[in-house]
């Protein structure tokens, strides 16, 4: 058992896990900002769970929303087996333990290839699809690589973390939630409402960010060289971080957060215009549904040559099962193929990258 005193719990929370008969708490994660996650065995279910706490306002998460989704039955979002508030001010939800660890881990551990990436995303737009279908009515709010899970044996995505859905009106709008900066959509940067399509705008970050874009942990590396001259001058940690959300808030509203030239050369135009599409400032250019976008998407699947990226070689994996590799000496970028002997070079040396992954896409 879990110490619960040293946690720096309130003691409503800890009074709370004290009086829970149905599980036993082995393990505990502090990570999130406004959240705590315990792990233990649930003795009725036997099974292991994770019993999520939010930490949050009187308005934080109404009743309605727990309780809609726990009649959900997905393959892509993370099953809710009780939902309750928490005295006056917090709220838990209690879902299933997942082994795989979430989506950003994943990635970040070399576990994606291309066609492993869009797989998820495809899996992701499909729960999306179901929690804003007509019967349900349910925005995410924060749609992140961080909130999504994945079975470590299928690697199939589940949407998780619901400490800001929100269940629409029918007008089909809502506030804005304490979503991450950098996921942001930009109609909540320009104060108008929170829509379905502002969730299909953080699938088309994360997309981007899985896909390997430039997309840095901290938020000053996201400044130019002259706007970190600039936030150097600045005195106050306020101050800074003031500065900084300016610069981020500018850039998402224009568009220009994004940096695909610095995807992976494989991921091709068709991939990259999907993302244009999907984080588009501009409502009336977005997909206006998760149908729209998994059809552009399946599209873009088919016939796809499957890629992934290990140091400074290239591997491509052909429909039919061929295999290349594209790599660089002195000479040049060649194209390598696997046969039954090994590794044999095919085709001519070339300055660039560029027709290698041209010839083999």
């Amino acid at each position: 058992m879990i110490d619960l005193s040293e946690l720096g719990l309130d003691d409503e929370i800890i009074n709370f896990l004290n009086e829970q008969k149905d599980f036993d708490i082995d393990k505990v994660s502090q990570e999130g900002g406004n959240c705590d996650i315990f792990f233990g065995q649930h003795k009725i279910f036997d099974r292991r769970i994770a019993l999520k706490i939010y930490y949050g306002g009187e308005k934080s998460t109404s009743h309605s929303e727990p309780k809609i989704l726990s009649k959900l039955d997905h393959p892509n979002i993370l099953r809710v087996r009780d939902a309750k508030r928490i005295g006056k001010y917090h709220s838990y939800f209690m879902t299933d333990e997942i082994d795989g660890g979430d989506l950003e881990k994943y990635f970040k551990e070399g576990k994606l290839d291309l066609k492993k990436a869009l797989n998820i995303i495809h899996g992701i737009l499909l729960g999306l699809g179901e929690l804003h279908k007509d019967d349900v009515k349910i925005v995410h709010r924060d749609i992140k690589p961080k909130n999504i899970l994945i079975y470590e044996a299928s690697g199939e995505p589940l949407i998780a973390d619901f400490g800001s859905i929100k269940q629409f009106s029918h007008e089909g709008k809502i506030g804005g939630s304490r979503t991450t900066t950098i996921y942001m959509p930009p109609e909540i940067i320009r104060g108008e409402s929170y829509t379905t399509q502002s969730d299909i705008y953080q699938i088309g970050v994360s997309m981007y960010q899985i896909l390997g874009g430039f997309f840095p942990d901290t938020y000053a590396e996201w400044l130019s060289p002259k706007e970190q001259i600039k936030l150097r001058s600045i005195t106050g940690t306020y101050e800074q971080s003031v500065f900084i959300d300016k610069v981020i808030f500018a850039m998402i509203s224009k568009g220009n957060l994004l940096r695909y030239d610095t995807l992976p050369p494989y991921v091709n135009k068709q991939i990259i215009n999907i993302i244009k599409k999907a984080t588009h400032p501009k409502l009336n250019v977005r997909y206006s549904n998760t149908a729209e976008f998994l059809n552009d998407l399946y599209k873009a699947q088919k016939r796809l040559t499957n890629w992934c990226q290990d140091g400074d070689i290239y591997y491509a994996t052909k429909i039919k099962g061929e295999r290349f590799r594209i790599m660089e000496s002195n000479k040049g970028f060649s194209t390598e193929k696997l046969g039954t002997t090994g590794w044999r070079r095919s085709g001519d040396y070339t300055a660039t990258i560029a027709s290698h992954i041209s010839n083999l896409n």
